[in-house]
């Protein structure tokens, strides 16, 4: 399967009725900064570049502007125009100049239908129930099930626009909405994200363990009958490599908790010297086995060494470990520490990270909205290196929207200053 367009450039006109600006992002380095003073459309435009590529166009209404174009990879290009109407707004919409139609909500009167949302701005929701201040993007993705939407068909403009994976991470990320079955009935609760992402973790390495396990169950059982099918044999010295390689994996796997710390028996390399051929045979097909099943860990395995990486290098006092039974735990100098009690730039940083590490897929746009939020002036520092070194890692774009100069530090390059006078 071929990989999907990637975005090249972003131009909006009208802006609030005041702003042009124009963005083409790096292709080389795939991180692209957006950096402005608070009211110039740095979130806005994250948020059209969501909305279209996850064909919310209703999401264009509450927005004032003239047009909207955006350059793909693949040579498509797409603009969305907006005219005043004495009645309502009308949206238009193009792709290689070819106009497509699509079914426009009026999105406001479809929330009116939730009685603990109320408007209180232009973009702006109030959530009685979490007593916090929403975007219309937010209320959706919250609420969003709730309302009578799910038979509208865009089908056209879906097939011309195509898949192209797009992420946002907002500004509240410390909290989110989960439902639970309790009594019989599907109720929703407010609870932090650290301990949302700790159970998914939990599940993450349940689900890999047990893919470890049917392998070594395929190979244990398969094993008397491949020793009998003659096979290629490491030499001594090659298998002595193999065997420490193996031991080193091992204890790295059980170092950050994926493998149990019981299982430490070790072999030594050099007992293998003076095997007899039938012996030499068996540890190969052994060792080869091995390599097999660890390699079904590998994955994982390097996402928890990212995340335990950077965020220890942070935490003063406390450190982040991986548990089969909890996923995410915090331990400090007197033991176990609730991850709601962390400090909010420090669930700032793990939730960031993890949602980079463990939730986009290759070839996504990340969108990161003020990643400076709550981060002490180091942490805000580190954070484009360590975010290249994720980038390099999973192979995604990056769309930073940000005031602090501290992220930008020495990646001006890295940067689109998007300005008042433009």
């Amino acid at each position: 399967m071929s990989n999907p367009p990637r975005i090249k450039s972003v131009t909006v006109k009208g802006l609030f009725n005041q702003f042009n600006h124009h963005i083409d992002f790096n292709q080389e380095e795939r991180i692209t900064i957006l950096h402005g003073i608070n009211g110039v459309g740095k979130t806005t435009l994250l948020r059209m570049i969501n909305s279209l590529f996850n064909f919310r166009i209703y999401s264009f209404n509450e927005i004032p502007f003239t047009s909207f174009e955006i350059e793909l990879s693949n040579g498509n290009h797409i603009r969305v125009e907006k005219k005043q109407h004495k009645i309502r707004n009308i949206l238009n919409i193009f792709i290689n100049k070819e106009k497509i139609n699509f079914q426009n909500l009026d999105i406001e009167s479809l929330i009116k239908r939730l009685p603990w949302i109320s408007k209180v701005d232009d973009d702006v929701f109030y959530d009685r129930r979490t007593e916090e201040p929403l975007s219309l993007e937010e209320v959706m993705e919250q609420y969003g099930d709730r309302l009578p939407i799910k038979d509208v068909k865009n089908s056209e403009l879906i097939a011309k626009l195509g898949h192209v994976p797009v992420q946002l991470i907002e500004t509240s990320r410390l909290l989110r909405t989960v439902k639970r079955d309790e009594l019989h009935q599907r109720k929703e609760i407010i609870t932090h994200t650290v301990k949302v992402y700790a159970a998914e973790l939990q599940q993450r390495i349940r689900s890999v363990m047990t893919d470890y396990a049917k392998k070594s169950q395929e190979l244990e059982q398969t094993f008397p009958f491949r020793l009998l099918k003659p096979s290629e044999n490491y030499t001594n010295e090659q298998l002595n490599e193999h065997i420490v390689a193996l031991q080193n994996k091992r204890d790295e796997l059980r170092t950050i908790g994926l493998l149990p710390t019981t299982d430490s028996a070790t072999l030594d390399a050099s007992s293998i010297d003076s095997l007899e051929a039938q012996h030499a045979a068996v540890m190969n097909l052994y060792v080869k086995d091995s390599e097999e099943k660890l390699a079904v860990l590998e994955c994982l395995s390097e996402k928890i060494k990212l995340l335990l990486k950077i965020i220890n290098s942070k935490f003063q006092g406390k450190s982040l470990r991986i548990d089969d039974k909890k996923g995410l735990v915090i331990i400090g100098k007197d033991g176990e520490i609730d991850p709601a009690l962390l400090s909010s730039g420090e669930q700032h940083e793990l939730v960031m990270f993890y949602d980079l590490i463990f939730k986009v897929e290759p070839n996504t746009l990340v969108m990161i909205d003020e990643p400076e939020l709550s981060l002490h002036i180091t942490w805000q520092h580190k954070f484009i290196d360590e975010l290249k070194e994720i980038v390099e890692h999973s192979k995604f774009d990056v769309l930073i929207a940000t005031h602090s100069p501290t992220i930008v530090g020495e990646n001006s390059h890295l940067m689109v200053a998007l300005g008042v006078n433009e």
